[in-house]
């Protein structure tokens, strides 16, 4: 029978890589104590009572979802800048870029009598295959407890290594079941789907997702939280939201670093600055030193 490892907060980074190295996935069990729970849920319930069931064949007809996240709970702030999720990141996802941001954010709710949601992968979002190296890692955060009965999230432990196409048997699928307040890592590349709600009450989870620096993101993070808002939280989570640039130039602002905007610096018409990789200084000083032989 498949299963799907666990992990505690005292579990060291490299046991928790090579676990997804090999599976894929992984829980972290009870990051977030009894009192941040409570916390998260009275931060999104306001937010869910506002909205409605989603109508599509994907994202279901009795779940509701919500974003921007980020601007909408202090606790989602911790969760985005949580250390052990952010050494997953910066062991895989800097494999493949200098710097990686937030995906996207997005509250989920599956309601009473959902069924379950089709096993995909969600590396369907980018039209490449990376050459070994993830592109995106998600985390399911467990706002409720996520049982077998009300839906928790299938996984295929492994199959990030399959080729595109293959189907899961049944015994190969597993739901990931969790106490609330603890969180699954999972790679974009793994099957995974939401499960079927067969109880009477609504089942929440809380996504937050991360991706290669480089890449468009799902959610448009500046919009989300827009700069008056983004300009007050830390540095770190400013950067995981997307102001910062990606060597070489990539998401300058008037040919400066964005993040000089939320400082409340001036940036029209100022000094453009070069974002470059060592690689690129490399040549440039080799281009300087043939000149310099020229001359």
């Amino acid at each position: 029978m498949t299963k799907i490892e666990r992990a505690g907060l005292r579990t060291d980074s490299h046991t928790i890589n090579e676990i997804l190295e090999r599976d894929g996935c992984i829980v972290i069990e009870d990051v977030l104590n009894r009192d941040g729970v409570y916390r998260l849920e009275a931060e999104l319930n306001p937010h869910f009572d506002q909205t409605p069931d989603c109508d599509g064949d994907f994202y279901g007809h009795r779940t509701k979802r919500i974003s921007g996240l980020i601007a909408k709970s202090k606790i989602c702030q911790r969760m985005a800048m949580n250390a052990a999720v952010l050494s997953v990141m910066d062991h895989f996802l800097l494999q493949g870029c200098s710097a990686y941001q937030l995906n996207l954010t997005q509250g989920i709710r599956i309601g009473a009598g959902e069924p379950q949601q089709m096993i995909h992968p969600d590396s369907l979002m980018f039209p490449f295959q990376p050459p070994g190296y993830q592109c995106m890692i998600n985390t399911m955060w467990a706002v409720d407890d996520f049982t077998i009965e009300n839906g928790a999230t299938h996984v295929v432990p492994g199959s990030h290594k399959w080729e595109t196409g293959r189907e899961p048997t049944q015994d190969e699928v597993i739901q990931a079941e969790m106490r609330a307040g603890s969180v699954l890592i999972y790679f974009a590349s793994l099957l995974h789907g939401g499960g079927a709600n067969r109880t009477k009450v609504a089942r929440t989870g809380a996504v937050i997702s991360y991706c290669l620096g480089w890449l468009r993101q799902a959610e448009n993070q500046y919009l989300a939280c827009p700069p008056a808002v983004a300009a007050k939280l830390p540095e770190r989570l400013q950067r995981l939201l997307g102001y910062f640039v990606h060597a070489p130039n990539l998401g300058c602002l008037e040919g400066q670093d964005p993040i000089r905007l939320l400082k409340g610096e001036k940036l029209t018409n100022g000094q453009f600055e070069e974002f470059l990789p060592p690689e690129a200084q490399k040549w440039l000083d080799e281009h300087k030193e043939r000149q310099a032989r020229a001359a």
